[in-house]
């Protein structure tokens, strides 16, 4: 029987989402704990739509990849900022790439040298984008961004961002190599990345390509979400094997092991798209196909989901605009801690059940 929207709006409540997880009895595997709100307890206004990548500033802000996707770039891409008071603000506007004259900002990173790295993956924008790609660097003096400089070209999809010590490093999860399905993992010296003289890669054989990973699932990309812990330990997310893997890196920065640290379908889990650590080592892994985000111990493998939101497949555009007003997850693409909150990006891409709508949000999960 169909339930009417609103009988199952409030059926689909935040206490009940808290309690919807997929395999919570399963060995490994723990009920969420957590109340889900909204950022400021309120809508994110149009211009900030389609939230992905986020990281955690020296000064304590959040800081936010703003992709536009959701409006069709009717406004221009950029970072914005989230406050202690848990407030968003712009920060810094991007520049559109040249060949498609849109920006899609994914995984961002603050290095050692105080500016912020960004990913542009121009990877889905338009036929013949092979390469358009790139790695950015928003330029920051005393606090605030100066300019943008696009200092690695030639990635097909650059997606993921993590730093280890002085280099960056970057996911692309299509390394578009005919008849395989082919993802990697960029290395770049910090010290090499010049304004005006961009580094181009070319793919696989290029010196900067440290991993690649062949993906089983031929209906799905690979590398995602890049993430180190306080070892050094390299974790990619395999996306379409639904895996976690985990690369001990030599003195060189080369790889000394590969290893599959998280098997993590058997636990649930749908997908694994952006991820960060915290202080613990701890893995928090935004699930987007299964409207989930989770943490993953790198002590014990124990993957406890913190929340899932349910989006009903009938009437799926009017469900949808209806639970982000509750807080309620759509499509997480990253989620990253602060203090005791965890902090989730809803890109809102059509991914079905799911589809894009009106309503853009990013979800606070309190976890006292």
């Amino acid at each position: 029987m169909k339930l009417p929207l609103a009988a199952l709006a409030a059926k689909l409540s935040v206490a009940l989402l808290l309690a919807l997880t997929l395999g919570a009895c399963q060995s490994g595997v723990s009920n969420p704990k957590g109340r889900t709100t909204l950022l400021g307890g309120k809508l994110l206004p149009e211009t900030f739509a389609s939230p992905d990548g986020l990281t955690l500033g020296a000064d304590g802000n959040i800081y936010v990849s703003i992709t536009q996707h959701a409006t069709n770039w009717k406004h221009p891409a950029k970072i914005a900022r989230i406050g202690a008071d848990d407030s968003i603000s712009d920060f810094f506007v991007l520049p559109p790439n040249e060949r498609s004259g849109r920006t899609m900002p994914m995984g961002l990173v603050f290095a050692g040298d105080g500016h912020l790295y960004v990913a542009d993956n121009q990877g889905g924008m338009d036929k013949g984008m092979n390469g358009s790609s790139s790695l950015l660097r928003v330029v920051i003096e005393n606090g605030k961004p100066l300019r943008a400089e696009r200092v690695v070209e030639g990635i097909n999809a650059a997606n993921g961002v993590a730093v280890w010590k002085d280099h960056i490093y970057v996911s692309d999860p299509d390394l578009r190599v005919s008849g395989r399905n082919l993802s990697g993992v960029y290395r770049f010296a910090i010290s090499e990345l010049k304004a005006g003289a961009p580094v181009k890669v070319t793919g696989v054989g290029d010196p900067h390509l440290i991993l690649t990973i062949e993906t089983r699932n031929k209906a799905a990309r690979g590398a995602n979400g890049i993430a180190f812990d306080s070892e050094g330990h390299l974790y990619v997310n395999n996306f379409g094997d639904v895996e976690v893997l985990r690369y001990t890196l030599d003195s060189a920065g080369n790889i000394a092991r590969t290893e599959v640290f998280a098997r993590l379908r058997e636990k649930g889990v749908s997908s694994v798209d952006g991820m960060h650590t915290d202080a613990e080592d701890n893995l928090w892994i935004a699930d987007i196909l299964g409207n989930a985000v989770l943490r993953l111990s790198t002590k014990t493998g124990r993957v406890t989901f913190l929340a899932q939101s349910k989006v009903p497949s009938d009437d799926a555009n009017s469900a949808d605009g209806a639970l982000d007003k509750d807080g309620a997850l759509d499509t997480p693409s990253e989620c990253i801690l602060r203090g005791d909150k965890l902090y989730v990006s809803n890109i809102d891409l059509p991914i079905k059940p799911s589809v894009g709508d009106a309503t853009q949000t990013i979800t606070v999960i309190s976890l006292k």
